[in-house]
Order: C-alpha cells, then sequence, then structure tokens
C-alpha cells in the first residue's frame, strides 16, 4: 500500500483539537495544497505529520478540515528524535540558500543556523519566511517525521549553539589539520555535532582565529575549492553517514 501524502502542521493546533470531534480546521493555504495541488476531493486520506515525531491519518471533510482517523493522543506511528543533534551553520550566499536547506533537510539534518560572515556578498538573500517554507515541504516530502529547526540568522562572532557541542570548522585544505570524515570518526561520545561552512570569498584570519580560541576544529571537506552550496551539503552527506556508522 503506498504511503499518503503528508501534511506537516503546528504542534499546538493538535494539543488544541477536543478529543470528541478530531476535527482540524484548515487555513487557506493548507486547503489549497490539499484540494488543487494534490487533487484530494472529500473522502480522501492524508497523513498528518506535528514535526515532533508523530503521524495520524486523517480524512479531508467539507473541504477545509480534516477529521483524524487516529486518536490524537495515540499516533499511529512515533519515533525519538535522532542522536545525537546535526547541526548545520552556513554563511549567508547570493543564491543556493532554497537548495542546501532542501537537501540537507532531506538527508537528515536537525538544526540550520544561516550566519553573517565579513566576506559575505552585500546582495546576499535573507528570506526567512521562504526558507522556512522550504523546510517545511521538504519534510513532507522525503517523509522524516522531525522537522529540522531553522534558527534566526546572526553574525559569526555572535553564534553561542551552546554547551556540550562539538563544532568543525570548514576551511581550505592548506589550513586545516584534518578532513572532516576523519574528524567526525575519532569521536565516539554522543554530543551534538555542528560543521560551519563559510562564504563564497572565504573566512578572513580574524574569523579564522576567533574559532580557534573558541577551540572549534579546522576541517577540510577534499581537494576541491566548494561552493558555499554544493559545501553545505557534502557537509550534510558527511554528518548524516556518520550518525547512521555510529549509532
Amino acid at each position: 500500500m503506498a504511503e499518503l501524502r503528508r501534511l506537516l502542521v503546528d504542534p499546538a493546533r493538535l494539543e488544541d483539537l477536543r478529543s470528541d470531534e478530531q476535527l482540524l480546521p484548515l487555513d487557506q493555504e493548507e486547503g489549497h495544497y490539499l484540494r488543487r495541488v494534490l487533487r484530494k476531493r472529500v473522502g480522501d486520506s492524508v497523513a498528518l505529520i506535528d514535526g515532533r515525531g508523530h503521524l495520524w491519518h486523517a480524512q479531508l471533510v467539507r473541504g477545509q478540515a480534516l477529521r483524524l482517523s487516529d486518536d490524537v493522543e495515540n499516533p499511529r506511528d512515533q519515533e525519538p528524535m535522532p542522536s545525537p543533534k546535526l547541526g548545520l551553520a552556513v554563511a549567508l550566499v547570493r543564491r543556493g540558500t532554497d537548495d542546501w536547506l532542501r537537501m540537507a533537510t532531506e538527508l537528515g539534518v536537525d538544526v540550520f543556523q544561516p550566519l553573517h560572515a565579513d566576506r559575505c556578498t552585500s546582495q546576499a538573500e535573507l528570506r526567512p519566511k521562504r526558507w522556512q517554507t522550504v523546510v517545511r515541504e521538504a519534510t513532507e516530502q522525503c517523509e522524516r517525521l522531525w522537522k529540522p529547526e531553522l534558527r534566526v540568522a546572526c553574525p559569526l562572532e555572535h553564534w553561542d549553539p551552546g554547551p556540550s557541542v562539538r563544532i568543525g570548522f570548514a576551511v581550505s585544505r592548506a589550513a586545516a589539520r584534518q578532513r572532516l570524515d576523519e574528524w567526525l570518526l575519532k569521536s565516539q561520545d554522543p554530543l551534538e555535532t555542528w560543521l560551519v561552512v563559510g562564504p563564497e570569498g572565504g573566512w578572513t584570519e580574524t574569523e579564522v582565529d576567533r574559532a580557534l580560541n573558541k577551540g572549534w576544529e579546522p576541517v577540510a571537506m577534499g581537494q576541491t575549492i566548494l561552493r558555499t552550496s554544493t559545501a553545505a551539503v557534502r557537509a550534510a552527506v558527511s554528518l548524516v553517514s556518520w550518525r547512521s556508522l555510529s549509532s
């Protein structure tokens, strides 16, 4: 039996459902997506996900609402958040953010942090609403139950991912002490793990010094110079592959 097409909704909306009705009103965008894009009719089934590891089946009713087939307190499917958490911090670029966000979501990265760096172009795009849509749609499409967190863009020098994390700082092969894959494999501790990817023009000396002083570890991702969006996808592949092997 084919998987049902999925719709991601805010967990708070599901928490507000009355158990006797199990009826979820749809907003205009959701109704358009189900009726016009997916061509769903009254009585057709879809899968609801909350982006927090839960899935329910539901049926379209009256065109602008879904009735859950499962009790809201008892999802049809659920899974714990993947561990360790994987983060990708990437400098803003003029074009390509949509692409790397979509691919990294599909691959399984858990947190995204857009960064302002010294050599970011003045035309670098900053479209947080658009990016939230990209992440939401990619989550629905790839059938993962956990929606990645997209954080607010901030300057590199002000970024603090929190305690008990390890951070790889992507630099040129000449400046790196080790390759990314070697760095990932050398630690078996289940720590939240981040990769930081720089702008097209590279990091400034000040940024590199600041990163080293914070204890971030310089790593290289290959023998060629990658565009920022390419490097972000390369980093995502390595992070998720490492977690899969170490779990």
